[in-house]
């Protein structure tokens, strides 16, 4: 063997790895065949002898590769921040031609150059690495050509930027073909051919995998789907100038068809090998490189649709409904409905995937309309009124969310959408492609080079076995058009799923927060519209035990002591007496609590000694049936550092602490200090939350409290000699 098999570095036939079981043509360079894997990792040559070459298995090489006939240029991404273009030439040499922290391409530029996209510009570069050109541009591209003597780019929100129609679309990559045409494949499927006078010249809108070949027609596949998978496909061939096509083969599901230089042709099997190059090799890829420091992650429950769903159901159609419910509790709306899912052995609770396949009522709302799921089999619950014909419906989705009580609405296909939702805490639910076939997942995380982190409901896509594993929670993908060495998706539609962001627990524990859980049939919860942030719970009581809805606040103490426990009643639906348990160090105390005698005010329960395994309880019983019981917020106040409106006290020997949270405002009282003094306010982790101005202290000096949510903090005053004093305060409002 000669050309690229020597320059490789490997002489001799390896067993390739492939994490996915899956073969992915690119191109014939007359020496073999240049192909990736199912994750567009590795890239490698096979032989039709069975030789093969590894030319790189860096994460990403597979993505972006460009033969010129002179050699190979493709992308790696080794390291965190360290992205670069390589060149192969069939002399065997290697050499890197681009380095930068993140970019898009190379991508194909016509003789010899290539261009590559940074966030502003797009330039041209030849094969010494040498800049020849550039121009100025708009985010970064998925994918880009050179039209006209000027770059042509997909847009961040749909489109290309040559056109002014189709800007609704998402288009993933751009290929140069004959007399100035240009291929543009979309997501999740179809293509469009242009011409040089920026007219469409065709369109086939259910086209996957589409790819040039030397005599200047387009390759393609069309797969015919069971629900959201696909079931039986054929491979075409279309003649862009009339737009007519034939089928070159039909049968299994067949995807990335690649013309051959012997005039043959080879494509991708369903089981991942290619047509006519045998068995898809076995093995694994090594680790992705690791990345530590997203620019913005949030946790999501996550759901498996398949494995945390009810035994009997096959949830293989049901990623829209599982993305959903994903975004429903992270919003913690729903009450646990618990069963056994025997998968993964030994088997675990699952807690929301009855509400897949299951009849419930909701905020007045029954989920009993029949939707199909594989096997013909019709179910209600979130997948029948998501998925009626068994593929999810986008504006059902939107509207199953609203009927939460979470705002969404479709949001395009930017990844400034994307940024914005995500840097303000809110999941973002996605129409996507992945490895090819349409999916929907959700958003809850992202990188600044363009991967995203994602709760997957199917499985991991960048592991072998996708969607027979447990394995979906936070895993990294690529936006569209980027090669950071992840599976890449395609991007349909982004849909919003907005509702109040769920705190932290710490000493304060609101009815929107982490610590606070809520059980009973979920039919018999209500919201409202007011209470302490706005919003609250409640239920009707009931004349006998036991409980049929009960809640439980958890909050996080700073240490074991003494702990004013107080509540918040909010102005509507409390009328009935409560019947408040709280486990204390000593025992279980139970107070009674008329919630009529009070109103949109919190209402202190008593002094109680608390530790880590405290917690509220309040159920529905109270041996009157018909009342209003409501659930809001709860606040355990160390004792000793002041109630809300009560008189304050001094914390420590050393500090005066005159704290009014209900104003807002803190008072430190006068010292001796040597120097300036400096106030501060941090959390019970020890973080800087607050810095007041630097004072002698002549005289009583107050901090403004009012950027600071509730909770118990540790005030610290300071001066040249170090710290002089520090004392705990608790906000509440």
């Amino acid at each position: 063997m000669t050309g690229f098999l020597i320059l490789a570095g490997i002489a001799s036939t390896v067993v390739l790895p492939d994490p996915a079981g899956t073969m992915v043509p690119i191109t014939d360079t007359g020496e073999g065949l240049l192909f990736t894997d199912g994750r567009r990792c590795g890239l490698y040559i096979l032989h039709e002898d069975g030789g093969a070459d590894v030319i790189s298995e860096e994460p990403g090489a597979g993505g972006n590769v460009v033969f010129t006939g002179e050699g190979i240029l493709f992308k790696e991404c080794p390291a965190e921040d360290e992205q670069r273009v390589v060149f192969i030439s069939r002399s065997g040499e290697r050499t890197m031609l681009f380095e930068n922290a993140f970019f898009s391409g190379p991508f194909p530029a016509g003789g010899s150059s290539f261009l590559i996209a940074l966030e502003d510009r797009a330039v041209e570069i030849d094969m010494y690495g040498d800049p020849l050109r550039q121009w100025a541009i708009d985010g970064f591209p998925a994918s880009m050509v050179l039209a006209e003597e000027r770059p042509v780019q997909t847009l961040e929100e749909g489109g290309i930027s040559i056109l002014d129609s189709h800007r609704d679309r998402v288009f993933t990559r751009l290929s140069p073909g004959p007399d100035d045409m240009v291929l543009a494949e979309m997501s999740p499927r179809g293509f469009l051919v242009f011409g040089p006078d920026r007219e469409v010249l065709a369109e086939e809108p259910s086209g996957l995998t589409s790819s040039w070949t030397e005599r200047g027609s387009i390759l393609y596949s069309e797969l015919e789907y069971s629900g959201l998978y696909p079931v039986s496909g054929r491979v075409r061939e279309m003649d862009p100038v009339t737009g007519t096509a034939v089928t070159i083969s039909s049968g299994g599901v067949m995807t990335n068809p690649v013309y051959l230089k012997n005039g043959g042709y080879t494509w991708t099997e369903e089981n991942g090998s290619l047509r006519g190059f045998g068995a898809a090799p076995e093995g694994r890829i090594g680790s992705r490189h690791s990345r530590v420091d997203p620019a913005a992650h949030f946790d999501v429950v996550y759901m498996h649709q398949r494995w945390d769903t009810p035994d009997w159901f096959n949830g293989s159609w049901s990623c829209g409904p599982t993305s959903c419910m994903m975004a429903v509790q992270y919003y913690i709306m729903l009450t646990p409905d618990s069963i056994w899912a025997s998968y993964p052995s030994p088997g675990h609770w699952s807690l929301w995937g009855n509400y897949i396949p299951v009849e419930y009522t909701f905020l007045g709302y029954t989920y009993d309309d029949l939707g199909e799921s594989p096997g013909g089999v019709l179910v209600p619950g979130a997948h029948g009124f998501i998925c009626p014909d068994g593929a999810a419906v986008w504006n059902l989705m939107v509207e199953f969310l609203s009927r939460h009580e979470i705002y969404s609405a479709w949001a395009g296909t930017s990844w400034a959408t994307l940024t914005q939702e995500i840097d303000a805490m809110h999941p973002v639910v996605c129409s996507s492609s992945v490895l090819g076939y349409g999916h929907i997942i959700l958003f809850n995380g992202y990188y600044d080079d363009h991967t995203v982190v994602v709760n997957d409901p199917f499985g991991d896509a960048n592991e072998s076995g996708w969607g027979n594993y447990y394995n979906g929670k936070d895993v990294l993908y690529d936006w569209p058009g980027y090669n950071n060495g992840h599976v890449q998706i395609g991007v349909s539609q982004l849909f919003y799923a907005r509702s109040q962001v769920p705190a932290e627990p710490d000493t304060l524990v609101d009815d929107c927060c982490g610590g606070f859980y809520k059980y009973g049939d979920c039919r018999y919860w209500h919201l409202t519209g007011s209470g302490y942030q706005g919003e609250s719970w409640w239920t009707y009581s009931t004349g006998a035990p036991p409980d049929t809805c009960f809640a439980e606040w958890h909050p996080v103490l700073p240490f074991p002591g003494d702990y004013e426990v107080m509540v918040y009643i909010p102005p509507d639906r409390s009328t009935a007496t409560g019947r408040y348990s709280i486990e204390t160090l000593s025992g279980t105390e139970e107070i009674l609590l008329d919630q009529g005698l009070y109103s949109d005010e919190w209402v202190s329960l008593g002094t109680f000694g608390l530790g880590g395994g405290s917690y509220l309880r309040l159920g529905d019983h109270t041996g009157t049936a018909g009342d209003y019981i409501a659930f809001d917020a709860a606040l355990f106040s160390p004792a000793g550092t002041g109630t809300c409106g009560g008189r304050p006290e001094a914390v420590r020997t050393g500090i005066d602490l005159w704290p009014n949270p209900c104003s807002d405002f803190l008072r430190i009282g006068s010292m001796e200090v040597l120097g300036e003094a400096l106030p501060e306010v941090y959390d019970t982790a020890g973080r800087l939350q607050l810095s007041g101005i630097p004072t002698d202290m002549a005289g009583p000096v107050t901090m403004d409290l009012s950027s600071l949510p509730p909770g118990i903090y540790i005030v610290r005053v300071s001066d040249a000699g170090g710290t002089v004093a520090s004392g705990l305060l608790t906000i509440c409002r």
